[in-house]
Formats: C-alpha cells, sequence, structure tokens
C-alpha cells in the first residue's frame, strides 16, 4: 500500500507540472489606439522582445484618453506607443505607468490644409499661429503643445481623425495636426486635401504597468539589440510596404 501511494503521489506530481508548464506562458494585453502603422510596428517590435521570454503579445485598441485609463488602472498592462516625457507632459497623472527605455521607432507631424492654403508656408508651430487647428484627444502631446500655442478659440480637439478631416473639408478649421500616415487615406480620397511640414519629431516607447517592472530591463535590452542589428529599420519598412505608404523619409 505504501508503494501504491507513493506512486500515486509521484504521477499526480507530474500531470501537476505538465499542466503548469503548459500554463506558465504569459500574455500582456496593451492598451493602443488604432493607428494601423504604429500599430504594426509595435506589434512586430513587441512579437520578438516579449516573444523571447515567451510572453504573448497582443494589443487592444482604445480612444487615446480611455487607453491611458486602462493601461494606469491595470486593466490593460501598459500603453503601446507614449513619448518619453510623457509623465511630464501629464503632470504625474499615471503613475503606474513604467517606462521601457528604448525607443522602437520616431515619427514626426505635419500640417493637413485644403486646396485654399496650398500656397501657404507651413513649417512649424509659428507658422500656423493665426490658423484654426484641430487635433486629437488624449494625444497629450499635441493637447500640450495646442495649448502652447493657440488660443483657446483657434484650437480644437475631436476624438478620431475622421471627425478632423469633416471639419477640415466643411471649412470648419484650417489644419489637421496629424502623422503623414494619418492622412495618406484621406489624400487618396480627396483631391484637394495637401501635406506641408514636419515638425514634432518624436521617439516613441512602450509603457507596462509596474507590476511588469521585473520586465522592464529585459525589454530594453531586446529593443536595443534590435535597434543595433537594423531589425527596427526592416520591421518599419516592411509595415509601411504592407500598408501601401511611402517610404520614411
Amino acid at each position: 500500500m505504501p508503494k501504491f501511494i507513493t506512486l500515486l503521489l509521484t504521477l499526480t506530481f507530474l500531470v501537476t507540472s505538465k499542466l503548469n508548464a503548459k500554463g506558465s506562458s504569459q500574455e500582456l494585453v496593451l492598451s493602443a489606439s488604432g493607428d494601423s502603422y504604429l500599430n504594426g510596428v509595435v506589434q512586430a517590435v513587441g512579437d520578438r522582445a516579449f516573444g523571447k521570454y515567451d510572453i504573448k503579445f497582443t494589443l487592444k485598441n482604445f480612444p487615446k484618453a480611455r487607453a491611458l485609463v486602462v493601461a494606469n488602472t491595470g486593466e490593460a498592462d501598459g500603453d503601446a506607443y507614449r513619448v518619453y516625457d510623457f509623465h511630464k507632459k501629464t503632470k504625474g497623472k499615471y503613475p503606474n505607468l513604467t517606462l521601457v527605455d528604448a525607443p522602437f521607432m520616431s515619427i514626426y507631424w505635419t500640417a493637413f490644409v485644403t486646396d485654399r492654403l496650398n500656397g501657404s508656408k507651413i513649417n512649424g508651430w509659428k507658422d500656423m499661429k493665426n490658423l484654426r487647428v484641430v487635433g486629437i484627444r488624449g494625444n497629450k502631446t499635441m493637447e500640450y503643445r495646442m495649448k502652447e500655442h493657440f488660443s483657446k478659440d483657434n484650437r480644437n480637439l475631436v476624438t478620431r481623425y475622421h471627425q478632423a478631416f469633416e471639419m477640415l473639408l466643411k471649412g470648419r478649421v484650417d489644419v489637421v495636426l496629424g502623422k503623414p500616415s494619418v492622412g495618406a487615406k484621406y489624400m487618396k480620397n480627396y483631391d484637394n486635401i495637401n501635406m506641408f511640414g514636419r515638425f514634432e519629431v518624436q521617439d516613441l516607447y512602450i509603457y507596462l504597468h509596474k507590476k511588469h517592472q521585473h520586465l522592464v530591463p529585459k525589454i530594453e535590452s531586446e529593443i536595443r539589440a534590435m535597434r543595433e542589428d537594423g531589425t527596427l529599420s526592416k520591421i518599419e519598412q516592411e509595415v509601411r510596404s504592407r500598408l501601401n505608404l511611402p517610404p520614411h523619409p
């Protein structure tokens, strides 16, 4: 009988160990804002960086402001793309988010205007100070810059880019602020939309909820290695090609 009990305990231990091993892989879900270009790049980067540690990397789209809330509360495991000085610009409003201090890509903004302003010179904020502009609510850098450079009457915030471009086409604003990848589809659909300027160049970073802080140095190391061996550049090129976007300048 003792031998039978010992055998039974051994079998139980082995079965339990196998079950635990199968369930040991982890999944992290990071909040994102639905930008197909940014999502494509960070998904590919995350698949490699987190995958090396047997962690499945997944994105879930939210409106920009909501994305931060769910990441900070821990409902999501972090935020997929924010700027380096994000905490400064939000005055520490999201203290549970920890910077993964290795940028995975750079972006810049441009000004989208209709033919009415086609001859205008727009290379930066100062060139738009007397124009009516619209940006996206929840993009903290954009909100910060708009308050800095535009009067209350000249700045507008909306939740999604299709709302911004509707305002532009109806003549309610003069400029839509956004990334070139965002405006590409609108420029294809409307002949009278033009793109000018390259300003507010920004590096983007992953932020993890503090409960995953132990992963931060590991993911930083992986992203830096991908930058050094050219993987990050290759990923961007592949995503731009897949989305039929022009090559990165």
